[in-house]
This record gives C-alpha cells, structure tokens and sequence, in this order.
C-alpha cells in the first residue's frame, strides 16, 4: 500500500505502516485533523449514567474511547477520500465528494463552505450523551443508540445497553490489548478479513456514535441543505441501516442524506487500511444479521 498512514491508532494490537515518502509540507486534512485531535472538544456525560467506578473497563472508559474513535474514523476517511477511487464509489456520487468530505470535516470545525461556521469541532461539546431511555427506543432491541433534539443547540444522545457490545478501537482503560484475557474488548482484523466482506464485524462503539454526530443539524445540515436522517420508504420502512442497505443499493442520491451511508464508508476505509485488506460486498442474511440486534442490521 502506497498511502501514507498518518494517524496511527494507540490500540498497539495495530502497526502503523507508513511509507518512505516524505510528508508534503502543504495543507493536508490529515495534519489539520490531527491538530484538531489534540485541541478538540467532546460530548459531555452525567456522573449518573458514568460513574467512574472500579473495575475498569466500565462504561464511562467505554464511552470516553469511543469518542476518540469517532474521530478517528473521521480522520481515516479524510486521508483517503480525494484519492479513494475503489470504496467511495459503494457509497456515494463521485459529484458528492467535495461535500461528503466536508461532512466529516465538520467534525473537527474545518469545513471549506461558509455557511457552517468552522466551530463543528466546539459544538460536539454541546451534546449530552446519556444512557437513560427517555424515549424508550432501546426496549426494541434492535437500537444502538438515538439522538433526541437534533434539531437543537443542545442535542442528547442516548446510548443504548445493547451499544455496549461494540467494541473500541484505540486504546481502552483497563483493558491491554496485548493480553488475552483483554482482547474481548477490542475489535480486530482477525475475524473481518476471515470473513471477507463489508459486514456488522465493523461496527464498534466509535461508529456508533459517529452516526449519531451526524443527525446534529447545527453541525452538517449546512453542507448539503438537509439534515443527514435515517432513510426509509413510503411505508416507513428502513431503507438506509447497516452494510447491505448503503453499499450500492441505497439510491445515491439519498446517500448523502443517510447517516449510516457515512458511518459504514469510514468503516470499511478504516478496516481496508488496518487490515490491509479489500472487502467483497456485504451478503444479504449474513453480513447484516448482527446477533446484538436480534440478527439484523442495527439502528441508530
């Protein structure tokens, strides 16, 4: 692989690769994102839904890692998307580049349009993250997490027991990624490239709530003009959750208006450069039968 891997994830179950070319000397997303993961805000949680209890891993470590993981998907997918020719194409328009790019730009409050103010980065410091149902949308067993009042300044997400299952990414509190007894709570290439293709394998906790991120209107609906939504049909149907529904079947023109077209575009980015792999199309039945959703492809 000739792409220079600028971010390297902090789980030290990964080695970083990256090529002998010098690193250019102007602009580049990867640096700025960099940058911005030094400096960035995040969301905040309550002390009664996180209590920072022993033993760790609890659930606040949990959370406080997948946040970092969120911006790490962002990040991969901002080293790869100008010159991604093989995965983006899955997910989205090629004329939707410049505007998908700026949606995960918005992450980190560097969006290039004026009409979103470049403070994206400030504004996840706005949102709530909690564990209490207030809507009661976990008890249906398929729900990850959902975001109340995105249409708001000061949106809550609200994580679900269920998005517990998913694992981290980077570097976890009081799990080592080297020891046995400790490699439950990550996830890892092993079992993706052994089964190949785009699937719910992917999904970790990060993912989780980077979809989520995506559903605040004050930090991406300016990019497209629309809030970015969960997709379905006139019937009320789902038409836009996990793998099998986003890889080339969801009409691209609502690609960029359907939150999980994103989240599974940075999964696949990321685990396609960990791995050093490429991944066939997810299978209908198999790659979206997520048994921590009732063996389908989870909401959120």
């Amino acid at each position: 692989m000739t792409r220079v891997i600028l971010l390297c994830l902090l789980a030290v179950s990964f080695i970083c690769n990256v090529s002998s070319a010098p690193l250019s000397t102007s602009p580049n997303p990867a640096v700025t994102v960099h940058n911005a993961l030094l400096k960035r805000a995040e969301p905040g949680t309550g002390d009664d839904d996180f209590p920072d209890t022993e033993p760790h891993p609890n659930k606040l470590d949990q959370v406080e890692t997948a946040f970092n993981d969120a911006f790490e998907l962002a990040a991969y997918v901002l080293n790869s998307i100008d010159d991604d020719i093989d995965i983006f194409p899955h997910y989205f328009n090629g004329g939707d580049r410049a505007g998908v790019k700026n949606v995960f730009l918005a992450i980190f409050g560097t969006t290039s349009i004026p009409e979103n103010p470049s403070t994206g980065n400030d504004l996840l410091a706005n949102i709530h993250v909690q564990r209490k149902d207030t809507e009661g949308q976990c008890k249906n067993g398929r729900t990850l997490a959902y975001m109340h009042d995105g249409e708001t300044k000061k949106p809550t997400i609200v994580l679900c027991d269920n998005a517990f299952k998913k694992k981290a990414v980077t570097a976890l509190k009081g799990a080592d990624p080297q020891k046995d007894e400790d490699k439950k709570w990550y996830a890892s290439c092993e079992p993706l490239t052994k089964n190949g293709h785009v699937s719910y394998l992917m999904n970790t906790l990060g993912a989780t709530l980077l979809h989520e991120y995506l559903h605040f209107d004050g930090l991406v609906e300016s990019v497209f003009g629309a809030p970015i939504i969960d997709q379905d049909n006139p019937k009320g149907e789902p038409i836009g959750y996990g793998p099998v529904q986003v890889y080339d079947k969801l009409s691209k023109d609502l690609a960029p208006f359907n939150a999980d077209s994103y989240t599974y575009y940075a999964l696949h980015n990321l685990w396609h450069v960990l791995c050093q792999k490429d991944f066939a199309a997810p299978r209908a039945g198999t790659d979206d039968a997520d048994p921590d959703c009732g063996k389908q492809a989870c909401s959120s």
